[in-house]
């Protein structure tokens, strides 16, 4: 709602009363011990009220440039952009050095809890 807020000064746009209903579903699967966690969102909806003494094609308008022009949008939309860099103990530190341990040698018991079989 704050680009909405934002594009409608910046586009003249007449807004009244906004009201946002969000709905989302988050989720992980994979396993802590065999380094294959894998968290993900599921659906994240947004309904918007929107009243507006403006003419609807104006309305479209503004409901496109705060789409495109909001920043966590647009980055979820392309999660190519993520580069992070490590320092460990003052030194740089690739994880990928460091594989994950051999995902056979895990299994998991029937109260839920992984354990190592031995080697």
């Amino acid at each position: 709602m704050t680009q909405l807020e934002r594009y409608a000064q910046m586009m003249k746009v007449n807004l009244g009363e906004v009201k946002a209903h969000i709905a989302y579903g988050f989720g992980a699967h994979g396993s802590v011990l065999a380094q294959t966690v894998q968290a993900r969102c599921e659906k994240l909806e947004i309904h918007y009220d929107i009243e507006s003494t403006d003419k609807p094609a104006k309305i479209a308008g503004l409901i496109r440039n705060a789409r495109n022009g909001c920043y966590v949008r647009q980055t979820i939309g392309n999660p190519e952009l993520f580069l992070d860099t490590i320092n460990l103990n003052g030194q740089p530190f690739n994880p990928e050095d460091y594989p994950p341990p051999d995902t056979q040698k895990l299994t998991w018991n029937c109260e839920g809890i992984y354990s190592r079989k031995s080697i």
